[in-house]
């Protein structure tokens, strides 16, 4: 029988940890707790005198991201990614990730990374043929957001308006829903697929599927009306097929 895997994971979430750490002493003989860290630099200097064979890696962290410390490995161990955003698979099969789970991770899910860690398949072998190759995948048709009650998941067809909100932005539905979650408009609009959002306010994104009339600066988005800002006024036009 191989030896358990010695598991590192790496993570700013606590809860992250919590969750992993019960999914691990699950699975005795398998699999066997080498660390944590809650923040990639922490990791860094741990991996340079721990033995580990996988790296359970959280991608948005504070001072350096999962992707960034994956990067900055010379012989990383093998990683599996943990992440509540779809729009990192690329990236992070790009850099040879074995797996990649979204949050909130279900137990069956891990077991499954676990498997296939076990029997020493690599990256591209582990991954189902469409994702072994980028540029045939199907992009993601969702995004993760994380509000009070849980991570949700959200179509981008049914989400409509993003407005930024202080720290927070909130996210108006075509149910008629708004989730409020943390997350500012960059990440916001950097996870939403261009050619279907654009930007018409510093404040506000919207889904171009969604926009009903243009009137003056303003935009109707389903019941909603929406400011168009000066600075974007040209490419919304452009965006919309009115110049």
């Amino acid at each position: 029988m191989p030896a358990p895997l010695r598991c590192l994971l790496v993570d700013d979430e606590p809860l992250a940890h919590t969750v992993l750490r019960t999914y691990l002493d699950r699975l005795p003989g398998l699999v066997t707790w080498a660390g944590s860290c809650y923040g990639a630099v922490e990791a860094l200097t741990l991996l340079r005198t721990t033995p580990v064979d996988v790296l359970f890696l959280d991608v948005d962290m504070p001072e350096l991201t999962g992707l960034e410390l994956l990067r900055a490995l010379p012989q990383p161990p093998a990683v599996v990614l943990c992440t509540a955003h779809a729009a990192h698979a690329i990236d992070a099969f790009d850099l040879g990730v074995v797996d990649y789970l979204l949050k909130p991770i279900r137990f069956e899910r891990f077991v499954k990374a676990i498997s296939r860690l076990q029997t020493g398949l690599t990256a591209p072998s582990a991954l189902p043929p469409a994702a072994a190759m980028p540029t045939a995948s199907p992009a993601p048709d969702f995004i993760f957001l994380k509000t009070d009650a849980g991570t949700e998941r959200v179509r981008f067809a049914d989400l409509r308006i993003v407005e930024g909100y202080g720290n927070f932005v909130k996210c108006y539905l075509a149910s008629g829903r708004m989730l409020l979650t943390a997350e500012t408009m960059k990440q916001m609009e950097s996870q939403l697929p261009a050619g279907q959002f654009m930007r018409t306010h510093k404040s506000y994104l919207v889904n171009l599927s969604s926009v009903e009339r243009l009137s003056g600066n303003v935009l109707l988005v389903g019941p909603r009306e929406v400011p168009v800002g000066n600075t974007y006024r040209q490419e919304v036009l452009r965006q919309l097929h009115l110049r």
